[in-house]
């Protein structure tokens, strides 16, 4: 299709441009768009598909003239914004038209100005849209809309924003109608989408709409690798605190970078990605390499951006952050570093490179475990056929309902409580609205003080009218964001009293038990207290036992990707039964996969590995148990994809916790691993033998609030809903009393709604337990461990340092503990003096009177001298005084007996009279001596919680 379906005046603009033939997605895309039908364009990144929409719209625009706002352009995130600002502003100086940008930081300046002087084009977030709409100027104006472009549609639907904006755009459907004029067109872009049907419906609230497909217009090319690490890699390994399997991953990263121009390489978290561009460093100091993530500041991003724009930067290490239409320049390779866990993700990703019409999408997935390149391949294997899982929508929202019938009140003095609900129930998300569940929102807002349900009429039929009230704007205002606060607990190695680094509340609600081990910045760390705000941790070996920090970033891996690796893992077994060679299998998947040999080496490995011959695969569960340090581990081999095995999971540990008391649960994509005290396999396979698929929910129901995941999200949804100020603060005790008192309302079952929504898959679980009693799924128990159920009890991170030794434990903590400050004070006449333990003299008497009965105590411990004194001067004493003066007495006791090494034992953290005393019976001293400290201080830390 040519450029003359556009007019004159717009075909000379582009040719200004510098634009040659239309790309694929702008020949379908542009008619489509110019019939005036709402339109659904996907397209892969850097294709065109933003002046896919914006150039017919603005033909559309100027063949007659229309009041400002005429066209509205929503991005998801403000960085959109900057860049589509830069594109859009040459477009309004040429056709003569006024462009704005409207978000979050927009000063209140420009806002009036918006107001007073609307652009024919506004660019806005869905958050800035909320504040529009309830706008008293700013509302005549968007009652002008004739056009609304929604941009990264994938990535809006997936949560609680595309809820708000459906509900927005059905009240901004009503505004335009209100005022007579025609309903606007609908235009959403999208790159990666599996359920284009249902996410047109999302937006345009189930009208009619076109979908443009254009997703294969460009080709594919892609690659699985695992590599193999050389005795370089065993060499450079200790010195970028890293094994030499990640070493060499690192290494092929470096390698790729310096072979392509221009290079983004994805990992999924932002710690991998701090980590890997650090070691990148270190492998090549010339290496123009580069950082970008959401937690860097806005300044350092733009910078990144604009180096790698112009050829200053080589590379970019970033996370999703980039997935997103960001004008970056021109991209040569995507590396994703392992499994990007969804195929929309990978489809996303590799879409950002080789952006010409005719350019091939190139990129090379660097795998690692046995799971990860089977998942990998996978991923592969299902984006080269183009076939995506489903999206995952979100649905009806009680907190953004409450939400959106309050700026309804607020559009409007008195709306009729039918007519809000009947608007609201035109958004997708709301189809199934209950008028109950309308009703009891609007009672919970009256009793919050956000609304009056005016129903005083007498009149028959009665009219129910909704009426704003005087606290309906702060609470409209401070909830316009769907995102929740974040809060974050910073992490304390007891050892060294080094602050470590931050972790989330989500991560602490699933994790943060003591005895608990996590991964955090490459090392293994054990928790032993969780305070207010912090969490006091010490080092410990073996990653084993240790928890990604990072796990609650990971998107989960849906069932189609997994149900394909148990469907691999069949195949490679299946051809070794029945006689092929290594090598003929190896090629066979070199052949039918997008893997090279050192993968397909991994995948035939893992399955010869399998001492059973039994192979868990999508319709075979086998379960296997093995006792690992007094705990049986049950290991149910499931290839039903994160959110189905954590589902079953659950169900099934809580059914065994009545029976058998507390039992562990861990999933993963492959497994779900119990870890019982007591109770054995046969009480697993009689608990799934037993569990009816109607009874999944009601379960669900009766034990997800009593976890501390649940109080995590309730808080949340509590605060979105008005019921907990933002900022305020209390307890776990004044929590489950808040949480006790709201149960059955909207805030308490939208807690429940928002984990099921996002951590579970109830239908799928339900699904699956109803294949298994119908007998399509087999169930199958094998004694001890096979190679891939151990492989559930390792779990898979993405960067780790090697082990911290024992040494450098020990170095960490002599070092601080030489450096701690006691407070010496005497007991026979009250004076004190405070040293550096290095610089304790070799005999230990008081300095006034040279007794040698010299307690100690915490330098600032102001307290206990004056308890001294008191007891000196025989003054009166309380009881808690008489027993902190005991504690003194005890460690000056052991002073006077055993001088300096008495006081340094007591300088430990946790160190008491009592331990010290045991510490000084041992006969070891010099390191020895401080070794024996250190577990002391140790055994303080793990126990002190069971302390009253």
């Amino acid at each position: 299709m040519p450029w003359s379906v556009l007019s004159q005046k717009m075909q000379e603009k582009i040719a200004k441009r510098g634009f040659g033939s239309p790309t694929g997605v702008q020949k379908e895309g542009m008619p489509q768009i110019l019939s005036g039908e709402n339109v659904l364009l996907m397209a892969p990144t850097g294709l065109g598909k933003t002046e896919s929409t914006l150039l017919p719209i603005f033909d559309m625009w100027l063949r007659n003239e229309h009041k400002p706002i005429s066209i509205l352009y929503i991005t998801p995130m403000k960085s959109l914004n900057r860049d589509l600002q830069k594109r859009i502003i040459w477009w309004s100086k040429e056709l003569e038209f006024d462009a704005s940008v409207r978000h979050g930081d927009t000063t209140q300046y420009e806002r009036g100005m918006q107001a007073e002087n609307p652009p024919d084009l506004l660019i806005s977030t869905p958050e800035a849209l909320q504040s529009m709409l309830v706008g008293k100027k700013l509302r005549a104006h968007l009652s002008n809309i004739r056009w609304i472009v929604i941009d990264e549609v994938h990535e809006i639907v997936a949560s609680k924003r595309g809820v708000q904006l459906s509900v927005a755009l059905e009240r901004l459907k009503e505004l335009i109608k209100s005022r007579g004029n025609p309903q606007p067109q609908i235009v959403g872009l999208s790159a990666t989408i599996g359920s284009p049907k249902d996410v047109a419906a999302y937006i345009t609230g189930d009208e009619k709409t076109k979908i443009v497909d254009t997703m294969h217009v460009r080709g594919l090319k892609i690659v699985v690798e695992a590599p193999k690490p050389v005795d370089d890699d065993y060499k450079t390994a200790p010195q970028i605190f890293m094994t030499p399997q990640t070493a060499a991953r690192v290494r092929r990263i470096d390698q790729l970078m310096k072979e392509k121009e221009s290079v983004l390489a994805f990992t999924n978290t932002r710690e991998s990605a701090e980590v890997i561009s650090s070691r990148l460093k270190v492998f090549d100091s010339q290496l123009k390499v580069e950082t970008h993530h959401s937690s860097l500041s806005k300044d350092f991003r733009i910078k990144a951006e604009e180096g790698f724009k112009s050829g200053e930067v080589r590379a970019l290490v970033c996370t999703s952050s980039l997935e997103l239409g960001i004008d970056i320049g021109s991209i040569d390779f995507i590396i994703q570093f392992m499994s990007p866990r969804q195929v929309s993700k990978l489809l996303q990703r590799m879409g950002r490179s080789g952006h010409t019409a005719t350019g091939m999408s190139e990129g090379v997935i660097i795998s690692s475990d046995p799971d990860d390149c089977f998942e990998s391949a996978a991923i592969a294997k299902l984006a080269l056929s183009g076939k995506i899982e489903p999206s995952r929508l979100y649905s009806q929202s009680l907190d953004v309902l409450m939400h959106q019938i309050t700026g309804l009140a607020l559009e409007e003095y008195k709306i009729p409580l039918e007519r809000a609900y009947e608007i609201i129930r035109r958004a997708w998300p709301f189809r199934g609205l209950t008028i109950d569940d309308f009703n009891a929102a609007c009672m919970l807002l009256q009793k919050l003080g956000m609304l009056w349900v005016d129903d005083r009429y007498s009149e028959k039929p009665v009219v129910i009218e909704l009426r704003r009230r005087k606290r309906s704007w702060e609470y409209y205002f401070e909830n316009m964001s769907t995102i929740p606060d974040s809060r974050n607990f910073k992490v304390l190695d007891v050892l060294s009293n080094q602050f470590i680094g931050t972790l989330d509340a989500e991560f602490i609600a699933l994790h943060g038990s003591p005895g608990t081990g996590f991964i955090v910045k490459g090392q293994a760390w054990r928790i032993l207290e969780v305070l207010r705000d912090r969490i006091m941790v010490e080092p410990m070996k073996g990653v084993e036992a240790a928890i990604p920090a990072w796990v609650g970033e990971l998107i989960p891996v849906p069932k189609n990707v997994a149900q394909l690796v148990g469907m691999m893992r069949r195949e490679i077994s299946s051809m070794l039964l029945d006689g092929k060679t290594e090598k003929e299998v190896k090629q066979h998947l070199k052949g039918n996969y997008p893997v090279n040999t050192d993968v397909a080496a991994v995948m035939v490995s893992t399955i010869k590995k399998q001492e059973y011959g039994r192979i868990p695969d999508e319709s075979n569960i086998i379960i296997e148990h093995a006792p690992i340090e007094g705990i049986n581990n049950i290991v149910i081999n499931s290839c039903f994809g994160s959110l189905i095995n954590e589902t079953l999971g659950r169900v099934i540990a809580d059914m065994l916790s009545i029976r058998f008391g507390s039992v562990g649960l861990q999933t993963d994509p492959y497994r779900i691993v119990l870890k019982m005290q007591s109770g054995k396999v046969d009480d697993v396979v009689s608990a799934i033998n037993e569990l009816k698929p109607e009874h999944i929910k009601s379960i669900l129901d009766t034990t997800m609030p009593n976890t501390e995941l649940f109080q995590w999200r309730f808080v949340h949804v509590a605060q979105r809903a008005g019921v907990i100020s933002r900022n305020a603060d209390f307890g776990k005790f004044y929590l489950r009393k808040i949480i006790e008192s709201y149960k059955g309302t909207p805030v308490f079952r939208e807690a429940l709604h928002e984990l099921y929504e996002e951590k579970l898959d109830i239908s799928g679980a339900v699904g699956l337990l109803k294949a298994i009693k119908e007998g399509k799924v087999k169930v199958s128990v094998a004694h001890g461990l096979s190679h891939i159920g151990k492989l559930g009890i390792l779990p898979r991170y993405e960067v780790m340092a090697q082990e911290k030794p024992d040494i450098e434990i020990f170095r960490i903590f002599k070092e601080r503990l030489l450096k701690t400050k006691v407070r010496l004070v005497c007991t026979n006449c009250g004076s004190a003096v405070t040293y550096i333990v290095e610089d304790l003299p070799k005999e230990i008497r008081c300095l006034s009177c040279k007794a040698k009965l010299v307690g100690v105590i915490y330098p600032d411990d102001m307290d206990s001298e004056i308890i001294v004194n008191k007891s000196i001067k025989e003054k009166p004493l309380t009881k808690d005084d008489e027993e902190q003066l005991e504690k003194i007495s005890d460690s000056a006791a052991l002073v006077a007996s055993a001088g300096r090494d008495a006081v340094v034992a007591l300088a430990g953290r946790g160190v008491g009279p009592r331990a010290a005393a045991r510490i000084l019976r041992r006969p070891g001293r010099g390191d020895e001596f401080l070794s024996d400290i250190l577990r002391e201080e140790q055994l303080y830390s793990r126990n002190k919680r069971f302390w009253r």
